[in-house]
């Protein structure tokens, strides 16, 4: 076998290293968010305008796509599907 750690055991000191980082972690962490959510804001067709009934059926549909892909289908970011879940029952 070769020296190939198992996921276990590099999971174990990825927890490690980013409990004794905190802040080194939190700073990597907010620049990862950063990037993944502004490969979306583009998508912008509809900013400011309130969201339809059938918007609000997709974003809260069982069967619904990845976030992503809702966001480059319907005109708005992300973080504007995230928030619009959030506020429906």
């Amino acid at each position: 076998m070769g020296g190939r750690e198992s996921a276990e055991v590099v999971r174990k000191r990825q927890l490690r290293w980013r409990e004794q980082h905190r802040k080194e972690w939190r700073q990597l962490r907010a620049g990862q968010k950063r990037r993944y959510y502004a490969q979306s804001k583009r998508n912008n067709r509809r900013k400011g305008k309130r969201c339809t009934p059938v918007e609000d059926a997709r974003i809260t549909a069982k069967d619904r796509p990845p976030d992503r892909k809702l966001s480059k289908s319907m005109g708005r970011s992300m973080q504007a599907i995230q928030q619009r879940r959030s506020c429906l029952p």
